[in-house]
């Protein structure tokens, strides 16, 4: 198989190939350090448990939506079929489809049609709730330039209030584009908060930066167990870890902008 001979043997795979126009679904796990258990699949999604040794288990969905509005109707359906919210779950990839007029840039005025409302609906049913990013805002574009250009916000990742309330910190990554109309997007979901010695303390530097009223929003929309004070806790913790983090990667992408 072409696959196995470009990944090596450390690699499982399970594709959907493509069809027409229409490209397909390639899902890769190493063996040895984790297996993954397709549920169900279709031409629009590969839906599975993939299970870390020794770590945890994830409901994974890998979206590759279909153009057309009525199609995709078999996407929500699937999703409304496999969500677990009693296991953490991440959906992501490209929806082909965007939520609001702040997701695109030229084009057609955006609508809040039939494509728009089936998605935030099946967000909504499933307790589905969209990841930080990292990277820029908008991960498609058309490569046309001047007033032909448009720019959207295709491509996303979601994780339920299972996943938001664990351990682990979720941080979404959108790459560069390069030999594709996409940018690749990248979840993390095994990085935990690692134990610093002694308090964080707020730095008043990280109000110059609008960026950082995201991460608190993040943070503070994450829904946790416990009564009303333990909750708040939690929250100024969680937020404070939030931005000491999101202000070091922020250092470190400066610093090697400076060294090139």
């Amino acid at each position: 198989m072409d696959v196995n001979l470009l990944i090596g043997d450390e690699w499982d795979v399970f594709y959907i190939p493509s069809s027409g126009l229409s490209g397909g679904i390639i899902i890769l796990w190493k063996s040895k350090v984790a297996e993954f258990s397709v549920i169900d699949h279709s031409s629009q999604v590969v839906i599975g448990d993939l299970k870390i040794q020794n770590k945890c288990l994830w409901r994974i969905a890998s979206v590759y939506g279909s153009i057309d509005v009525h199609k995709r109707k078999e996407l929500w359906e699937m999703l409304n079929k496999h969500s677990d919210k009693d296991i953490p779950m991440a959906i992501g990839g490209d929806f082909n489809c965007i939520l609001t007029k702040e997701d695109k840039i030229g084009g057609r005025r955006f609508l809040f049609s039939q494509g728009p409302r089936d998605m935030k609906n099946c967000l909504i049913e499933n307790d589905l709730h969209e990841v930080g990013f990292i990277g820029p805002k908008y991960t498609w574009c058309n490569n046309k330039s001047d007033g032909a250009r448009i720019l959207e916000r295709l491509d996303r990742c979601f994780v339920n209030s299972k996943a938001l309330s664990s351990s682990h910190r979720l941080v979404t990554r959108h790459l560069a584009r390069i030999a594709s109309d996409h940018c690749p997007i990248i979840l993390n979901i095994l990085d935990s908060f690692p134990r610093i010695k002694g308090n964080i303390k707020f730095e008043d530097c990280w109000v110059s930066y609008k960026a950082s009223y995201a991460e608190v929003k993040k943070e503070w929309n994450k829904k946790y167990e416990g009564d009303n004070s333990q909750v708040l806790n939690k929250k100024f913790q969680r937020s404070l870890k939030s931005l000491f983090y999101w202000s070091k990667a922020k250092h470190k992408d400066l610093n090697k902008l400076k060294r090139n």
